[in-house]
């Protein structure tokens, strides 16, 4: 299974200091977010990531997307998908097979209240309009040999499991796959802690986001490592390699403060865990 480095975790660092340290530090590839690229110049981005990676050792195994795709305004929803379709574009040009995102994006007054946001706020009128941007999506990159993600992520309609297999079902498009995000989802549904609830999107699922988090007065705390939160990722990690379609797990720190020796922990712990599952299975 393939170890991914999530860019995102690096935030407050350029793309050239990610892909040295992935370089460095044996990384194989990187999962491209939308913070490390401008959408409106992806192609020359995308290029210059892919090509600087590929100097390195270290592959761009995905790149992200965002847009708002459950807006009225039907304007600004087709340049929310206009965009994504630049990103999908870029990818193609560039040997890149997968964008993962998010196109429901919905909150409230209190962004950092996720259980309050999203999918609570959403109506199925959300869900019809943010399902067609992602089946012409999914259409639009199937011609090009790219395959469309959607991330389980907070303050967007589709921020747990459930409310993404409702959102796969009616973009009804054999070239959406699904991206697991159990901390992103812990707050909103106590269910999407639980490794089985995969089954609501497993024939779907092809990526896999290992993080941790703990829930405080109700918020989500990300400034905690692999191993020190509330997700029992060991059973996680039981669960999904028994599924053949997930090939690559990305790891992603979201806290606050030096994300180097979260990251490298959170490999070692990976590596380490793999290896206790493989041989538990004889």
């Amino acid at each position: 299974m393939l170890t991914v480095l999530h860019s995102y975790s690096f935030r407050n660092y350029p793309l050239d200091h990610i892909l040295r340290f992935a370089q460095l530090d044996g990384w194989p590839a990187v999962e491209l977010s939308g913070w490390h690229f401008d959408a409106d110049n992806a192609h020359r981005d995308i290029g210059e990531a892919v090509t600087t990676g590929r100097r390195r050792g270290v592959a761009i195994y995905c790149t992200g997307y965002y847009g708002d795709f459950v807006t009225a305004d039907e304007s600004a929803r087709r340049d929310a998908i206009d965009r994504v379709r630049r990103v999908i574009d870029a990818s193609a040009a560039h040997g890149v097979t997968l964008v993962n995102g998010f196109g429901g994006w919905f909150q409230g007054d209190n962004g950092d209240d996720w259980a309050q946001n999203g999918s609570k706020l959403a109506s199925d009128e959300h869900f019809r309009r943010a399902a067609d941007a992602y089946h012409q999506l999914a259409a639009h990159a199937a011609d090009r040999g790219v395959r469309v993600a959607i991330e389980v992520h907070p303050n967007t309609i589709h921020d747990t499991v459930s409310t993404t297999a409702r959102l796969i079902k009616l973009a009804d498009h054999d070239n959406i796959t699904v991206t697991v995000d159990p901390a992103n989802a812990a707050v909103i549904n106590s269910q999407d802690r639980d490794p089985d609830v995969i089954g609501l999107v497993a024939e779907s699922t092809s990526y896999f986001h290992l993080k941790n988090c703990l829930i405080r007065d109700g918020l989500t705390d990300l400034t905690v490592g692999t191993t020190d939160g509330i997700i029992d990722n060991y059973r996680w990690l039981e669960k999904i390699t028994t599924m053949p379609d997930i090939g690559a797990v990305c790891l992603e720190y979201c806290g606050d403060g030096d994300p180097h020796p979260r990251l490298r922990a959170a490999r070692n712990y990976l590596n380490a865990t793999l290896q206790l599952i493989a041989a538990t299975r004889g």
